[in-house]
């Protein structure tokens, strides 16, 4: 309330504005009322009966909602509600109606004039109440309008209450419990969503000018030249000269590789070690049980800080000049290695999803799985990769190395564009990701497959199947079903865990965007940038694992 007030009332003197906070009583209500207009409209759950525009019962209380909250507003743009006493009451008494309306479901009836004379009593007796009190609430008792927040704290718990005891009560077909259930969930998420939306305003709008400079929703300073090096790859972003929102896609894009390579070595290494755990030898089983025991129970940050201290020691050191055959060189500055020209990487990748596509529209009326059809397949791909290999071969160049002082024996580099380098805090961040996941991938294919009834296996086994085909034919396949949305959780913790790369000083996101607050000081517009970024990422790999998940799941008849 206290919000509401300080943003919908003015103080002017000499025509000079000496609210900082005010910004309007029709702004305020404009963003409450949309607020509770976007939570009642999913709560109606009425946007499927849109596409049917003949069926206007079927959305009708949906434009009932959106009509009552244009005449709302019309109401505040010409009548005089006081920033004190009568906008809050409106603010806050239209969630409490709803959620009475929503859950006596009577507004399609009223709307279709279908209802009977006790859906209209009860429906519209407390609108109409509702309604008069807002226009004379300068008439009321002092305790309603001292009090208001009280009262309407209290009708809303009591219409929980009301609601969860119905609801319980079963009393009421399957469409019936759905929609109380909904008016249960506005009744709860209303005044939390309301209250956020009112303190975000505040904040923004904040009568202490410190705190509204640190609310500042301006990223302009992201236009201006970065002011530190960052290594990354392949976007280039050159200190002095790209902005800071070069820096922060580069950023990304180190996040990007380093989350999608470690989610590709953990699901391998994972289901490598799950089946290890469900081995008859005991020595395998053992060793999986310990790697998983292990690297499980071991935090990301401690064993990311043991890899990279292990790094450092083990790598030879940058004087020594380490090579294999001038092909590779490798320190524990990094390793460089051979390159080749882009066009040759996307010629085999081309290849390589041609042979996939060919093999797809092949298999369309079923895949032939005897050993034959399946060496042939592997041939194919074997064959497909050694060409891309050659391919690749052909044009590499091996690293060039110059060395100005040659009496030095550490003023040796690598020509930058004659070698492809690999720094130790990307295989420190690749290397701990890795582990770590794996040791949970592990665990969840070992459940998925003891999950399957123990009939599949011995049907393959009585169908004289190899225990490799055992395991891609019948059990792998099967268990997908329980494994994807599990590993859809843990490669969206994959990317979220990417954001230690701090800890062994890997220029990811969030440590590009952690030493630009420290050198811009813009802490709360950054923090919402990062936020959107790890949102962003995070619903871009649960897409795609419930696409998968929808494909594995689907039923073929």
């Amino acid at each position: 309330m206290a919000s509401i007030t300080d943003l919908s009332r003015s103080f002017v003197v000499n025509g000079v504005e000496l609210n900082p906070s005010y910004i309007g009583e029709n702004q305020v209500a404009g963003w409450a009322s949309a607020t509770i207009l976007m939570l009642f409209l999913l709560a109606l759950n009425e946007f499927g009966n849109i596409i049917k525009p003949r069926n206007l019962n079927g959305y009708a209380t949906s434009l009932f909602g959106i009509l009552s909250v244009l005449v709302v507003q019309l109401m505040i743009s010409i009548l005089d509600f006081t920033p004190t006493e009568g906008l809050p009451f409106l603010i806050i008494g239209i969630p409490v109606l709803a959620s009475y309306l929503l859950l006596l479901g009577d507004m399609p009836d009223i709307l279709s004039v279908r209802a009977s004379r006790g859906q209209y009593l009860r429906s519209g007796i407390p609108t109409g109440i509702f309604i008069f009190l807002s226009l004379f609430l300068t008439s009321t008792p002092m305790v309603l309008r001292q009090n208001m927040v009280e009262i309407f704290s209290a009708s809303i718990v009591i219409l929980a209450i009301v609601a969860w005891a119905i609801i319980k009560s079963e009393s009421g077909n399957p469409r019936e419990q759905d929609r109380r259930f909904s008016a249960l969930v506005f009744m709860i998420s209303v005044p939390a969503i309301l209250f956020v939306t009112m303190r975000v305003l505040l904040l923004l709008n904040n009568p202490d000018t410190v705190t509204r400079e640190r609310w500042n929703l301006d990223w302009s300073f992201m236009n201006d030249l970065n002011s530190f090096i960052i290594n990354v790859w392949p976007v280039d972003a050159v200190f002095g000269e790209d902005t800071r929102w070069r820096f922060y896609i580069a950023a990304i894009v180190n996040s990007a590789r380093v989350t999608l390579l470690s989610i590709v070595l953990c699901t391998i290494l994972g289901i490598f070690i799950g089946v290890m755990r469900l081995s008859s030898n005991k020595l395998a089983s053992s060793m999986a049980t310990v790697y998983v025991e292990v690297f499980r129970n071991l935090p990301l940050a401690v064993l990311l800080f043991l890899i990279a201290t292990q790094l450092g020691e083990t790598l030879p050191l940058f004087r020594e000049e380490a090579n294999l055959n001038g092909w590779i060189y490798y320190s524990n500055k990094g390793i460089w290695t051979l390159t080749t020209e882009t066009w040759r990487l996307g010629l085999f990748l081309s290849l390589l999803i041609f042979v996939w596509i060919t093999f797809r529209i092949m298999g369309r009326d079923g895949v032939d799985d005897s050993n034959r059809a399946v060496l042939q397949r592997s041939g194919i791909w074997g064959a497909t990769t050694v060409l891309g290999i050659a391919l690749m071969v052909q044009g590499a160049t091996t690293p060039e190395v110059v060395k100005p002082i040659p009496e030095s024996p550490a003023s040796w580099s690598v020509i930058e564009s004659t070698a492809f380098e690999i720094t130790p805090m990307f295989t420190a961040m690749v290397m701990g990701l890795t582990l770590f996941t794996a040791s949970v991938v592990a665990e969840i294919v070992r459940g998925s497959i003891q999950s399957l009834p123990r009939g599949q296996v011995e049907a393959a086994v009585s169908l004289a199947l190899t225990p490799y085909q055992r395991l891609r034919l019948v059990i792998l396949p099967q268990a997908l079903r329980s494994m994807i949305p599990l590993l859809n959780s843990q490669y969206m913790n994959v990317w979220k865990n990417s954001s230690l790369a701090i800890i062994v000083a890997y220029s990811d996101v969030f440590y590009v965007i952690f030493v630009m607050m420290n050198n811009v000081g813009k802490l709360i517009p950054l923090f919402i940038l990062l936020l959107v970024t790890y949102q962003a990422g995070s619903l871009l790999i649960s897409g795609f694992m419930n696409a998968y998940n929808a494909r594995v799941t689907r039923v073929r008849i």
